[in-house]
């Protein structure tokens, strides 16, 4: 088994006015070799001058990075040839560096690691070389543009890691102003040096790898470079020690040169700069450019704010939109609603724009106008969203919008009274129609009451005065199959009933007969092991429009105990945050004599009459978790959650993504099409890595591996092993999310056989069991619109338990 060995030598461009050895001026896409001087052309009898501002921010940068600060820096120069380099020498730092021996935090799928930083040096950046055919032309503009170089101990493994480190490292630089991180433009540039050998022996030959302008080509070649290394290897050959370049177009590294070593370079002291001295005037500068960084702002707007994981790293992942929500609660905005807002309608405007929030017309007043207007209820969810398209169009006040349109919403329930009294004294069929149960209409009747006030009335107010009005507030309850609704046929087998069965229970308990209202949902008499995606697709939908229209107080559905596991999570992941209860119950057995079916139905239809919202499960006296739920099948049969001491997130949205718009055939499709692309394996001891391949070439996108223990399969090289199955997905961008037979937390600890999956792109789900994996993977899918947002989606904390 073959260990891999990362550094990265990554260089950014400092933001000062002018070079570092010259007071040429740093500005990007000026005309080639206008920004040059005889100082950073390499002219004779020239001196360079240090730029103080470019060594402060360098010690900043060093600072942040947790270095030894060095009290006395030097300059050298490293001698080498190269049209770029126009005085064949740069000016730079070995002997003593701006800093030593820091380090940066990282996480990459559940495993962190503290990547330790070598040195951080200050030098001159070289011109660019532009090549035109047979033509090479050089821009000296650069030339002499103040680089801060930092360099990492060979700590990382694998591309992920790096990309993380990358992307982590370049918020840091822009929070703290020195760097504004544009790799397209050569601001931020990266190498990778990379060695491969057998687990436990150490070091390498080293191999470095250069053109990477992107941190996804961190990624991509890292991963090349260490599979063409371990492949070398394996046939028994020898790594040569060179520098290879990024083939972006072939995705695949080339040789270049071999690699040189420090002593090629002949560094000397550099005659004419004196060496830089720290004071403690100099270093109090650099304590106050200090800012809070992405990390830290991230911890405190969790438990500041309350914020799930995923909004706080949305808003702190660049400084502008995290000082924006913090400038928008300071002026009345509820944090929750902010982040919420931020990270859907207002990131879908810039987007369609092609904007930054700074450079938008919507400011922190405006934004934090808008929301105090919802907070207050002066205007609906709807009108907001129409209010901030408007903001962006003619950069407005909400306010003013609101007044030049008449859009002032109508709150007062009076008014809003005698407008519903019109509405139903012209439908008198529709309200005796509800008025009977049958609750079609309520969506007819919501429509007029607003088309009445031109959409300005408050929903909210509106379904309440309904409500009164009519009488028209129920606990329904659903039928979705399962021995609680069967039957026993004349063999005594247990057979799949409809609704017959409920009706009786309320027909023996008319204090609920009046309150609840029992719908047989269109999906046939089943039983839970024949439950279809269109079956699912089917509860969903009515679900969706029973929170829509507003009259149901509570959902109860009946269900079977075989699959309740299934279906209870893929409902917490899209409706825990209803805002009614929605409770589950089951039975082992029809209702008849003897069974706990009624029971369970009445303790269901009591549990949902409490109002507490989200969703949960009920069997016998007891309440469950809708997650890592599983049902023991003994004396006393009942239910369990795994893991149940871990704490439970909430899901993402208030509502799903889709509802009343959605046409049953089209979501049914949908959900079809999206369980298409899953497959649970669990693993086993003569799995071939074959049969996975075969269901990749079938369409199988995502795979769901029942582990063993905390993480751990066969990785060996035999048919009977996830190698190849693993190397294949690698290629067409399948993905593994890995859960645990044992009910274990999967976080790839403690075995070299589970590091070894991480390595290979496994994703440990923590906690989850496999049925809440599949269920959140088909949630996410519904939520999303691309393979990378449902991967982000399942790796976010908030999104699952733990």
């Amino acid at each position: 088994m073959y260990q891999s060995f990362i550094g990265l030598e990554i260089h950014i461009q400092l933001l000062t006015q002018s070079k570092v050895f010259c007071s040429c001026p740093v500005r990007f896409g000026d005309e080639p070799n206008t920004n040059v001087c005889p100082v950073c052309m390499g002219y004779p009898g020239v001196l360079p001058s240090l730029n103080r501002e470019a060594v402060k921010y360098g010690y900043v940068v060093a600072r942040a990075l947790n270095c030894q600060l060095s009290p006395v820096t030097v300059f050298e120069r490293k001698n080498y040839f190269y049209p770029d380099m126009p005085k064949n020498y740069q000016i730079s730092q070995y002997a003593q560096p701006i800093g030593r021996n820091g380090y940066l935090d990282i996480e990459f799928r559940k495993k962190k690691k503290r990547v330790r930083i070598h040195e951080v040096h200050l030098e001159e950046d070289a011109g660019k070389s532009i090549h035109a055919g047979d033509l090479s032309l050089l821009d000296y503009n650069r030339a002499g543009t103040p680089l801060l170089e930092i360099v990492t101990e060979p700590d990382l493994e694998i591309g992920e890691e790096a990309e993380v480190l990358l992307q982590n490292f370049r918020r840091m630089v822009r929070y703290l102003g020195v760097c504004d991180g544009n790799m397209e433009e050569g601001s931020l540039r990266c190498d990778a040096n990379v060695s491969v050998n057998l687990r436990g022996q150490g070091l390498g030959k080293k191999v470095e790898i250069k053109n990477l302008n992107s941190s996804r080509f961190v990624r991509l070649a890292l991963n090349y470079e260490i599979a063409r290394q371990e492949e070398i290897l394996s046939r028994g050959g020898t790594i040569l020690q060179e520098t290879r370049l990024w083939n972006e177009n072939r995705d695949i590294t080339e040789g270049m040169r071999t690699k040189e070593s420090a002593h090629d370079y002949r560094y000397f002291p550099e005659p004419d700069l004196p060496p830089f001295i720290a004071d403690e005037a100099f270093l109090a500068e650099v304590e106050k450019s200090l800012v809070e960084l992405p990390q830290e702002r991230k911890i405190r707007f969790l438990s500041q704010y309350k914020l799930s994981e995923t909004l706080a790293e949305f808003l702190t992942a660049e400084k502008s939109t995290a000082d924006f929500f913090e400038q928008a609660v300071k002026r009345g905005a509820d944090p929750a609603s902010a982040a919420t807002w931020l990270s859907s309608d207002v990131q879908k405007l810039l987007n369609r724009r092609g904007l930054t929030l700074p450079e938008s017309p919507l400011t922190p007043e405006r934004f934090a106008e808008l929301l105090v207007l919802l907070q207050e209820g002066k205007i609906h969810g709807k009108l907001g969203k129409q209010v901030l398209e408007l903001v962006f169009q003619e950069g407005k006040d909400p306010g003013t919008i609101l007044k030049e349109r008449n859009w002032e919403q109508i709150t007062d329930p009076e008014s809003i009274g005698t407008i519903v009294e019109k509405i139903l004294a012209r439908n008198p069929h529709v309200v005796e129609t509800i008025r009977r149960g049958d609750m079609k209409p309520w969506g007819f009747l919501i429509g007029q009451i607003m088309k009445e006030t031109g959409g300005r009335a408050d929903p909210r107010v509106v379904q309440e005065i309904l409500k009164e009005r009519l009488q028209a507030s129920f606990l329904y309850l659903l039928t979705f199959g399962g021995a609680i609704t069967g039957r026993r046929d004349p063999d005594g087998m247990v057979v799949p009933g409809g609704s017959a069965a409920l009706r009786k229970i309320l027909e023996n308990n008319p204090a609920l007969k009046e309150r609840v209202r029992i719908e047989e949902l269109p999906v046939g008499e089943i039983l839970s092991e024949e439950i279809t995606p269109a079956d699912w697709a089917t509860l969903i939908l009515r679900t969706a429009a029973l929170l829509q229209e507003g009259n149901a107080k509570g959902i109860v559905i009946t269900h079977g105990t075989d699959t309740l596991s299934y279906t209870a999570s893929l409902f917490h992941w899209l409706f825990g945050k209803a805002e009614i209860p929605i409770v589950f119950t089951a039975a082992s057995l029809p209702p008849e004599e003897g069974s706990e079916a009624a029971q369970n139905i009445l303790q269901a239809i009591r549990q949902a009459e409490k109002g507490e919202k989200g969703v949960s499960v009920v069997f016998g006296e007891e309440t469950y978790r809708p997650v890592n739920l599983r049902f023991l099948s003994l004396d006393p049969m009942r239910f369990y959650n795994w893991n149940a001491d871990r704490i439970l997130q909430e899901a993402r949205t208030p509502f799903p993504p889709f509802g009343g718009g959605v046409g049953a055939e089209e979501f049914r499709e949908r959900i079809e099409g999206i369980v298409r692309k899953i497959f649970i394996v669990k693993v086993f001891p003569g799995l071939q890595g074959d049969q996975l391949i075969s269901l990749v070439k079938a369409g199988v996108r995502f795979f769901i591996l029942e582990l063993f223990d905390t993480g751990t399969a066969n990785l060996r090289e035999s048919p009977f092993s996830l190698k190849k199955a693993f190397e294949v997905g690698k290629q067409e961008g399948v993905r593994f999310f890995c859960t645990s037979q044992q009910e274990g937390i999967v976080d790839f600890s403690s075995y070299v056989t589970a590091h070894a999956l991480w390595k290979e792109g496994a994703i440990p789900m923590g906690s989850l069991a496999t049925e809440s994996v599949y269920t959140k993977l088909i949630a996410a899918s519904l939520y999303t619109e691309s393979e990378e947002e449902i991967l982000q989606w399942m790796e976010a904390n908030d999104a699952g338990i733990g």
